[in-house]
């Protein structure tokens, strides 16, 4: 885990009324933090610890709710100082939100606000069989009642309503090629992969079909005698073919088992694959190659230049699946993080509050 996290919500489509708005804090205590008129008391914020618990909980498979888990160091910091900022981070972002929809002078859709009073109506429903008594007791185990949490629900919308005004389908700044080249350019890599699997094979029964596992894939078994002899002698020839000075491209023609995508692979830092091709991809400067030795074989890896718009071709699309919304979610980020220094925080209110100390709410 690095320093600060930033747990970031996919921002869903909605339409932008432009009818007049006053906001106001909902109340519930003293402000932990304040911008432009706007503010998180210390009810909605003792909500958020509880909630965001709940998200590390099922993010982080090492998470344990102890002591120790709070007090181990991660980097210069405890898990603890870790997490009580990451819930800092994102709530500050809600709250700039908070005001730049006044600013802008946004309104929600009727049709939002009744989608938030009726997912209330079944919390009503669900949990406290119609009794708003009950339904306010359970939340104020997360410090806040029913007016409090439509309210937090609320600033959601208004968190979306504010991204779609400026990165939405007619949003006022938009996005253009530009955005989406500088972000290639900041988080891809593109490679040439030649993969020999000297691992694994394919099991067969007598007949020679197909034997499928419980998970509905046909089973694997190690590779072995004269079959992986033949898949050495295979790395062997592109060992000397390499170091000769063969062409990388004439190789990887004749010999790789990956040719899935002729424009190669499109790699980000954070994508599900093999550890050591991912890493090297970004190690490499562009025409150099490297050999790697995975679980799953060999792979040599060569980095090669970006093309020119390559979300735009059909063999690419596997790596730019919604490219569009993740450009904008980055460019929305980053505008939200260089007003992070204009909220004004009361930390000896906030220094008050801890995620050991909060309750998990995975309910509300």
């Amino acid at each position: 885990m690095k320093t600060r996290v930033i747990l970031r919500r996919t921002f869903s489509l909605l339409l932008i009324l432009a009818l007049s708005f006053a906001l106001l804090s909902c109340g519930g205590g003293r402000a932990v933090m304040e911008y432009d008129g706007c503010a998180i008391s210390e009810s909605e914020f003792q909500y958020y610890l509880a909630t965001y618990k709940s998200r590390f909980a099922q993010t982080y498979t090492d998470f344990r709710d102890n002591e120790a888990f709070y007090r181990q160091p991660i980097g210069d910091v405890t898990a603890e100082e870790f997490l009580f900022d990451a819930v800092v981070h994102n709530v500050s972002y809600s709250l700039l939100c908070d005001g730049l929809f006044r600013a802008y002078g946004l309104s929600l859709p009727h049709a939002v606000v009744d989608e938030v009073d009726g997912y209330l109506d079944s919390f009503l429903e669900d949990y406290a069989g119609g009794s708003k008594n009950a339904l306010n007791q359970a939340l104020a185990n997360y410090g806040i009642n029913m007016k409090m949490l439509r309210e937090i629900y609320l600033r959601d919308e208004r968190s979306t309503a504010v991204y779609n005004y400026l990165y939405g389908s007619n949003g006022t700044i938009g996005l253009n090629d530009a955005d989406r080249t500088a972000y290639l350019e900041e988080n891809y890599a593109r490679i040439r992969h030649i993969y020999v699997n000297n691992k694994t094979t394919y099991a067969t029964d007598e007949n020679g079909q197909p034997i499928i596992g419980s998970d509905g894939y046909q089973q694997q078994i190690p590779l072995t005698g004269a079959d992986l002899d033949a898949k050495n002698a295979l790395v062997t020839a592109i060992d000397e073919a390499l170091a000769d000075g063969g062409d990388f491209e004439e190789i990887y023609k004749v010999s790789s088992e990956d040719q899935y995508y002729p424009h190669g692979y499109y790699i980000t830092r954070d994508m599900d694959f093999i550890e050591g091709v991912v890493t090297s991809a970004f190690e490499l400067a562009i025409g150099e190659w490297v050999k790697v030795e995975s679980d799953y074989g060999v792979h040599y890896v060569m980095r090669l230049p970006l093309e020119e718009k390559p979300w735009e071709e059909e063999d690419c699309a596997d790596f730019f699946e919604n490219y569009d919304e993740t450009v904008t979610a980055e460019l929305f980020t980053s505008m939200l993080e260089e007003k992070l220094g204009e909220i004004t925080y009361h930390d000896d209110v906030l220094a008050e509050y801890s995620v050991e100390a909060a309750p998990i709410n995975s309910r509300f």
